[in-house]
């Protein structure tokens, strides 16, 4: 009897340890996250389950001890479902900036006031980091002045008249192998494709035929990242700016009278950011999911880096037809 008290005990011992090991593990180290679509088409797929490295940019604490998810307090009660009741300050051991051109998994700015990691997440790649100057203008992208080259799998909007529609098909079937989704837009079609795509497609186009490609209101800005490890120049041109980022993710609060910054009635001329600001970009640049809709991402809201893919599923098809084989487990600098 007493060999199986033990056992029993032995048993029990081992599934906690596991379990808290598996609780660590997925809160400071790797974590798997599913691909929404719209979002990295097609660098990164929906359905595509990617491993993200959450200790890359260093282990982000948790603001609650214990948490239930998805509940602000336990059901049929008014206790609070977090231990403590308020949250902790944001911290984050061994922080490492993000880097040109990483994937991340982040958590999206919604000025919600709640613990950072309770907000949704989302996924896009670092086109700036602290100090750039980012501007993109007609389509194209240039970082600190020097065109950027993007990724061939970057998606543009292209108008193509209903004239000449079948003939457009007719070349993406023969180039393509495929027809790309469209979308009506009165007597002009709209269909998203990819730079490789383009390239490919135009080789077989007759020269009659032209792709009129669409530039948003958005895509045209210019924009100037805060320095980290000095203090940063208040300039009228970035007055602005520099209070939105202060005012909404910094300890500190200041007032913009005109084009100057003010705190406690004392005027600003220099101001040190305590922690890194990006500019994040969805290689599908028809998802207004990114910085061109909620501005600067803090390094408070970084997650992780996407590193493996570990398995791929197409929702639209079923059964074994569904895996996407060559995707599995695939290691690559996105």
């Amino acid at each position: 009897m007493s060999q199986r008290r033990v056992s029993i005990v032995q048993v029990l011992l081992i599934l906690v340890i596991a379990f808290l090991v598996t609780w660590l593990s997925r809160l400071f180290v790797i974590e798997l996250y599913t691909v929404a679509p719209l979002q990295m088409e097609n660098t990164l797929l929906p359905g595509d389950r990617v491993l993200v490295e959450k200790w890359h940019y260093g282990a982000r604490l948790p603001q609650y001890c214990f948490s239930i998810p998805g509940v602000d307090t336990i059901p049929g009660t008014d206790i609070p479902a977090h231990i403590p009741s308020q949250p902790l300050p944001y911290r984050r051991c061994a922080l490492k900036q993000v880097e040109r051109n990483d994937v991340i998994v982040y958590n999206y700015p919604t000025g919600k006031s709640c613990p950072i990691a309770q907000y949704p997440t989302a996924m896009a790649r670092c086109i700036g980091v602290p100090g750039d100057t980012v501007k993109a203008l007609n389509g194209s992208l240039f970082i600190n002045g020097e065109p950027s080259a993007q990724s061939p799998v970057v998606t543009e909007a292209y108008l193509v008249a209903d004239t000449v529609l079948l003939q457009v098909e007719d070349a993406m079937r023969d180039a393509l192998g495929e027809i790309l989704p469209k979308q009506q837009l009165g007597s002009t079609y709209l269909f998203y494709i990819d730079r490789y795509r383009y390239d490919k497609l135009c080789e077989v186009l007759p020269p009659t035929i032209h792709l009129q490609q669409v530039q948003l209101a958005y895509d045209n800005y210019t924009i100037d990242l805060p320095p980290v490890d000095r203090d940063a120049v208040v300039t009228p041109q970035n007055a602005a700016f520099y209070a939105r980022i202060i005012n909404q993710y910094e300890p500190h609060k200041v007032q913009l009278c005109g084009d100057a910054l003010y705190r406690g009635g004392r005027k600003i001329e220099r101001y040190r950011f305590t922690q890194p600001y990006y500019w994040v970009l969805c290689d599908n640049r028809t998802a207004a999911t990114d910085s061109r809709v909620f501005g600067v991402l803090p390094h408070s809201h970084v997650i992780g880096r996407c590193g493996i893919i570990l398995f791929s599923i197409d929702a639209s098809q079923t059964g074994v037809s569904s895996w996407r084989i060559n995707r599995f487990f695939q290691y690559r600098r996105l």
